[in-house]
């Protein structure tokens, strides 16, 4: 732990550390209740893991939905956040959260400008196979964002993401035949937008965030300024110490200190241990080190988790020579989505409904006690020409030449499970067991395509069931899979209702609080959802605000 300095390089009220949503949530509301606020980020640019990803923010009942006549309730919401939790959340920080998230989202459009647009025919994951899922409009992005209104900022942002296609709108997205017809999009239109810094998803919701926060505030923000350390005070924390420049900067906090830096993503010590996994690779920006579990660890914070089993880890690879901040990019695979392609294990044999990541998740976790082993890890993307013929992989387009050190290729399955090193014959049983049925758009064994959300989003709709096509037409593909993160960890800070993190010892951690994927996802428990992430982000940002102000 760091002393307190003999004299402080700097004195605010609220040191915010971090600048992805929770962070410039929280720094938002406690300017505006009259404190002053400074964001301390580790990273060149400013927006966290939000302003890299998918920019998605789920509310059951939100206020777009009504503006539109899409029915919905708080009581569906709950029982579905219900579901999801399997039994693991805190009943107080659900209902916290809950009873939170329509406020801070209202009122990050009211106060700091953030036009929000309801995700219209976008199903919850769950839809229509359990209580309280909806059919569309609990997800919320936002309005194009015109990065030129940042000023100087406009530079310091994450302009685009390499996961997401740059300048495109859900709606329009859809329109144009989803993820799975991606080369029949607008690129003109696409084009004209990148050019003039039209910005979409999660970068276009991080930026209305900033220039809330830091032109229309003017709230300082310190970039390439790591926090190495919590300074406290008979166990109260009153600053921190950063590094900047090659030399400490403390800094004091008259009110308290919000951590939100995300977890341990790439901290793969810290994620194989609580994980529970053999390896582990990121999509996130190369800056989530686990701090928050270190300086909280130090200070006594007590560390708090939900089964890792179900949160947002998916399977997929890295382009060679592809790379983000220095360290290679690595893509979530959705190409089991489409028809044509299918993911099997080391014996060649399916073990899950490829397109929907909530069922694969679980049952890559699969133990055999008898072997010591799980044996769904580590699992192959199998395509065939059908699938080159109409999808991409990655950044690889049909008819643009795979690289041979990620794509292996033969013109047979055997062969080709010979080059990948799983079991041939498992393979040619698996394809003669799921061929048949594939030509008619069935999957008799997971019911691949039942899931509405994978369907819309992933799915070719010109196709009978738009996730099943057969592998009968060579050559061959193979892609080796490794696990691949999007932030969501299973451990994080424990904290209260009121986003103060908790002591070992039980009690409130005095000027101490936590937010976003720093802190635990009890609120949530076993399971996840697309969007809760940045919703529980915003909404514990906005009641951390109000108690660092003194206005909780």
């Amino acid at each position: 732990m760091a002393g307190k300095p003999t004299s402080w390089d700097l004195e605010t009220d609220v040191v915010a550390v971090g600048s992805g949503l929770g962070a410039i949530s929280a720094a938002i509301v406690a300017r505006d209740l009259g404190r002053d606020v400074v964001v301390l980020e580790k990273a060149p640019k400013l927006g966290g893991v939000c302003g890299y990803g998918g920019g998605e923010v789920f509310v059951p009942n939100n206020h777009k939905m009504r503006e539109l006549g899409i029915e919905d309730s708080d009581e569906a919401g709950r029982k579905y956040f219900e579901f999801l939790s399997a039994g693991f959340a805190d009943p107080e920080l659900m209902d916290t959260l809950l009873s939170n998230c329509k406020d801070a989202i209202e009122y990050m459009e009211q106060k700091a400008g953030v036009r929000w647009l309801a995700v219209e025919g976008l199903p919850d994951y769950y839809f229509p196979k359990v209580e309280g899922a909806h059919s569309g409009g609990r997800y919320l992005s936002v309005e194009l964002f015109d990065g030129s209104t940042l000023g100087a900022m406009q530079d310091k942002t994450w302009p685009m993401t390499p996961h997401i296609p740059p300048g495109v709108l859900h709606r329009e997205m859809y329109a144009w035949g989803g993820l799975a017809r991606v080369t029949e999009w607008d690129y003109e239109l696409i084009g004209k937008r990148i050019s003039e810094d039209q910005r979409s998803f999660g970068p276009g919701m991080m930026a209305y965030f900033i220039k809330a926060a830091m032109i229309d505030r003017e709230i300082p923000a310190y970039l390439e300024t790591p926090v190495r350390e919590l300074v406290t005070e008979d166990g109260s924390v009153i600053g921190v110490r950063a590094e900047r420049e090659g030399r400490d900067f403390f800094v004091r906090a008259r009110r308290g200190v919000v951590l939100a830096i995300g977890g341990y993503d790439h901290n793969k010590e810290l994620a194989l241990q609580y994980e529970a996994m053999l390896d582990w690779n990121s999509a996130c920006p190369p800056y989530l080190d686990g701090d928050n579990i270190v300086m909280g660890g130090e200070i006594g914070a007590a560390i708090a988790a939900v089964p890792p089993t179900n949160l947002a880890m998916f399977y997929g690879y890295n382009i060679p020579g592809e790379e983000a901040e220095g360290k290679p990019l690595f893509r979530a695979s959705w190409e089991c989505g489409v028809p044509h392609a299918i993911r099997v294990n080391r014996k060649g044999e399916r073990f899950c409904d490829e397109a929907t990541y909530k069922d694969y998740q679980a049952r890559l976790r699969s133990w055999d006690g008898q072997t010591q082993q799980m044996p769904n890890i580590p699992p192959t993307l199998i395509f065939d020409q059908n699938y080159r013929d109409r999808y991409p992989l990655g950044s690889y387009m049909p008819g643009q030449e795979l690289p041979k050190e990620l794509v292996e290729t033969a013109d047979t399955p055997r062969a080709l499970a010979e080059k990948l090193g799983i079991d041939a014959d498992g393979l040619e049983r698996t394809l003669a067991r799921f061929n048949p049925p594939a030509k008619n758009g069935e999957d008799p064994d997971f019911g691949r395509g039942s899931f509405a959300w994978s369907v819309r989003l992933v799915g070719d709709m010109s196709y009978k069931n738009p996730c099943v096509g057969p592998l009968d037409k060579p050559p061959y593909y193979g892609v080796r899979l490794v696990p691949v993160s999007v932030g969501i960890n299973s451990h994080g800070l424990k904290t209260d209702v009121n986003g103060q993190v908790v002591h070992q010892r039980g009690h409130a951690i005095p000027g101490f609080y936590a937010v976003g994927n720093s802190a635990a996802l009890r609120d949530l428990g076993g399971g996840y959802q697309s969007g809760s992430s940045n919703m529980r982000a915003i909404t514990w940002g906005y009641i951390a605000g109000r108690q660092l102000a003194g206005k909780g």
